[in-house]
């Protein structure tokens, strides 16, 4: 890839894919990633982003990776995924088509996303319950709902918004 550049040391030695932009990513060849991606300048999304984003989250779902948990919120989105293709290319899909819809619907050019994104391998089971749990609280810290189920843009496999 283009912005890859190969890490030195013991990361990079557990790692099967490493590269570096401003913060390192490591992608083992199997095992949860917890990811965080925020908008450009922290601008804020609406509604119609938001459904669009959500929408585009969950049609990646068993293609490019299996979704565990989602959450949009009004300047960032968090994700818990078990990828199958590489994280870079995963995040190229969502953030390129999103930006170019949202663009589109706002007869707008320019970014929609920051250039970086806080990926975060999950250790153990205790992680990832920690990771979902903190997606579904999010929107009522946030403020933007009482309950974690009265908000639109949450999913978690198997408990909130799950129509499979």
């Amino acid at each position: 890839m283009k912005n890859e550049k190969p890490l030195g040391g013991q990361a990079s030695r557990l790692s099967e894919h490493s590269w570096r932009r401003h913060l390192p990513h490591y992608q083992l060849s199997s095992g949860y990633y917890f990811i965080t991606f925020a908008t450009y300048n922290r601008q804020s999304l609406l509604p119609l982003h938001k459904d669009l984003i959500f929408k585009a989250i969950r049609f990646l779902d068993g293609d490019k990776y299996e979704l565990y948990a989602a959450v949009v919120l009004d300047d960032h989105v968090h994700i818990m995924i078990d990828p199958v293709e590489s994280l870079s290319k995963i995040m190229h899909s969502l953030k390129s088509y999103t930006a170019h819809e949202i663009n589109k619907i706002e007869n707008k050019r320019g970014k929609l996303w920051q250039d970086e994104n806080l990926d975060r391998i999950v250790r153990d089971e205790e992680e990832f319950l920690e990771k979902v749990n903190y997606i579904a609280n999010n929107p009522i810290k946030a403020n933007l709902a009482e309950r974690y189920e009265d908000y639109k843009w949450l999913y978690i496999k198997g408990w909130v918004d799950d129509n499979s």
